[in-house]
């Protein structure tokens, strides 16, 4: 290879660089379509553009470290190893922003400061690396050798001249100039941030612009965003908004601070069941659009059952469905998650509340003891014993060459509950998060396999529907034998939703309707089934997860004082009910009236008519709870 100077062998390098980085957006545009049907031509064209400008940040932002010594060393060798380390970094910056679109098939969002604690599931992220996703795990090694070789053939050859002298000087400057102002891409006010990449006011438009490796820079970098409104306006917005004369505030300098006290009500032992991606949307009995019957225990077992069909997760990842039921938080933009540094604020939790009212506690996950940290969240949050796969026996039938990757099966995991249930005393509280259709899908017997199986696409998921919908039916068969049934209440949720139910498989199965706002992502079913204590009811009061801890409360007249984002959905004089969520790189909060959601910089999603009211409420309850968990005023 020849270049006329040092300056066109740069700039052949940033070619080369921003043509890959547009290949791996397209290639977003290409996998997820239905993400973007919601933009027109000029919308996509111009989201494509600020994509350039996205991907403009990113390399120049870690590149001009390569380019100034490149432009003024001569030395063959050392322009070689500065090239190979330049390759390093764009490598890296490839690999992030592709992993990012595979990631994207999991959440419909792009990866942010979650990758920080991706390596509590090191082992779910090699068994998909190296299964389901084996071709992209190749072609990426592929990829990485020919960039290597590529590098080292453009620097092993000397520009036929290289400038110098004055010339040098003035195209020094240029270059500085056009990398300050790509870094910056703006020339007023603060930077580019992830907000300014919505092209339009969709969220659509922001996906395709952002890039994965510029989403976790920014998480990395941090930084205040929980200011989007007076703080002690924020308070007073919050606290009257969550209000409810049924359990009151008892602390100024804890303003969100609530006393429920005790009632004399009947103990009642209650058994949750977490279920890994248990979307609404796809779920029979909860979802809006044709049914496929691949839950149709868990439709029978609803309609038997408290159903509520109008309820939310409070965020995309199981850890923050799990941070939610423990402890009534949305986790804030920003901050660690439990396990990881959210639990250095005094917050409340559902097992100890249960354990100074009496309770045995009691957790465990299909997962491996340590993914998302579980073992170590659970002991924060009060439960006295806890279990992962590798405590679990193996019961199911298994045919040659599906044994589970990661963790153990659903059946084996819900029989062990039900055993390990019956050694505890009453009454008690117990929670157990599945796993098996979690990705890569592994299934321990064809039977189950309706569609044309596959480890990672929606027939994949259909079919793991099918088999963990029957382990819940062996599971409750068998819960009706104990002694403690009649006692006993079990909800039913889901960690968070699963993706979209419109992919081109979903509508090619469901014939192709109308598709819901982004918000139907967020919707999971509820569940409260206890045939002896409650009549089958469907309830479409709005809730969330965050509702949950003092729907237990309320529920059992524990007395405790707690902080909570949430009430008890048995609560009738709750002055206003809503839902507050993050999604990454937004927040969005929904009410009866409808539901924004907002990029910390403009509205990029909304429905009803009060738009200005519920940004004002939503900015205050991400305001109030980010503060006073920053202060450490959430709870005493």
């Amino acid at each position: 290879m020849k270049f006329k100077n040092q300056f066109t062998q740069i700039g052949w390098v940033l070619f080369f660089a921003f043509f890959i980085m547009m290949i791996i957006r397209l290639q977003l545009l290409v996998m997820y379509p239905s993400d973007f049907n919601d933009l027109t031509l000029m919308q996509t064209l111009y989201s494509l553009f600020m994509g350039f400008r996205v991907d403009t940040i990113t390399l120049f932002t870690f590149s001009f470290i390569f380019i100034i010594p490149l432009i003024f060393i001569k030395n063959i060798t050392a322009r070689k190893v500065i090239g190979i380390l330049w390759a390093v970094i764009l490598l890296a910056i490839f690999t992030i922003s592709f992993s990012d679109v595979l990631y994207f098939n999991f959440t419909h969002k792009h990866i942010s400061n979650e990758v920080f604690n991706l390596g509590d599931d090191f082992n779910i992220i090699t068994n998909i690396a190296f299964n389901s996703y084996l071709i992209y795990t190749v072609l990426a090694s592929l990829f990485s050798l020919f960039t290597f070789y590529l590098f080292y053939t453009i620097f092993s050859t000397q520009p036929i001249t290289f400038v110098s002298g004055k010339k040098l000087i003035i195209f020094s400057l240029i270059v500085l100039l056009i990398l300050f102002l790509g870094i910056r891409n703006k020339t007023s006010g603060k930077s580019f941030g992830s907000a300014d990449a919505f092209a339009v006011s969709k969220i659509s438009s922001g996906n395709l612009a952002l890039n994965g490796c510029f989403t976790l820079y920014r998480a990395a970098q941090g930084g205040e965003r929980h200011n989007l409104i007076d703080l002690n306006k924020a308070i007073e917005i919050t606290k009257n908004t969550l209000y409810t004369p049924n359990a009151t505030y008892v602390d100024e300098n804890y303003p969100l601070f609530k006393n429920y006290p005790s009632k004399q009500k009947e103990k009642y032992n209650v058994v949750i069941v977490l279920l890994e991606s248990w979307g609404a949307e796809h779920i029979d009995g909860f979802t809006k659009y044709k049914e496929l019957n691949v839950t149709p225990f868990f439709k029978q077992l609803s309609s038997e059952s408290l159903k509520f069909t109008n309820f939310y997760a409070n965020g995309f990842r199981s850890i923050f469905g799990i941070t939610s039921l423990f402890t009534g938080i949305t986790l804030p933009s920003g901050f660690q998650y439990l396990g990881r540094g959210l639990e250095l604020s005094n917050i409340s939790y559902l097992g100890r509340v249960a354990k100074e009212n009496g309770y045995s506690t009691m957790a465990m996950q299909g997962g491996n003891r340590r993914s998302y940290r579980v073992d170590a969240v659970t002991h924060i949050a009060g439960f006295d014993d806890y279990y992962g796969a590798e405590d679990i026996p193996n019961i199911e039938v298994i045919e040659e060459g599906r044994e589970a990757r990661t963790g153990t099966y659903d059946y084996n995991l819900l029989d062990f509950y039900n055993k390990k249930i019956s050694e505890l005393k009453e009454p008690f509280l117990s929670f157990a998060f599945t796993s098996t259709n979690h990705p890569d899908l592994y299934l321990p017997r064809a039977e189950f396999e309706r569609y044309p199986h596959a480890l990672n696409n929606y027939y994949g998921e259909l079919n793991a529907y099918l088999y963990v919908d029957n382990a819940i039916e062996k599971f409750m068969n068998s819960a009706k034998k104990e002694p403690w049934f009649d006692r006993t209440i079990f909800i039913f949720t889901a960690d968070h939703g699963n993706g979209d139910a419109l992919n081109k498989i979903g509508k090619e199965l469901r014939g192709n309707p109308d598709k819901l706002g982004s918000i139907e992502h967020y919707r999971i079913p509820l569940v409260i089934y206890a045939p002896k204590i409650f009549k089958p009811q469907e309830i479409k009061t709005l809730g969330s997860q965050n509702d949950i801890f003092p729907t237990i409360v309320d529920m059992l007249g524990f007395e405790a004082n707690i902080t909570t984002i949430g009430n008890s959905l048995f609560d009738n004089d709750v002055k206003e009910r809503f839902v507050y969520l993050f999604g990454g790189d937004v927040i969005g909060l929904i009410n009866n009236d409808g539901y924004i959601i907002h990029n910390f910089k403009k509205t990029v999603e909304k429905k009803g008519n009060n738009h200005q009211y519920l940004k004002e409420l939503l900015f205050s309850v991400d305001t109030a709870e980010a503060e006073l968990l920053q202060s450490n005023r959430w709870t005493k």
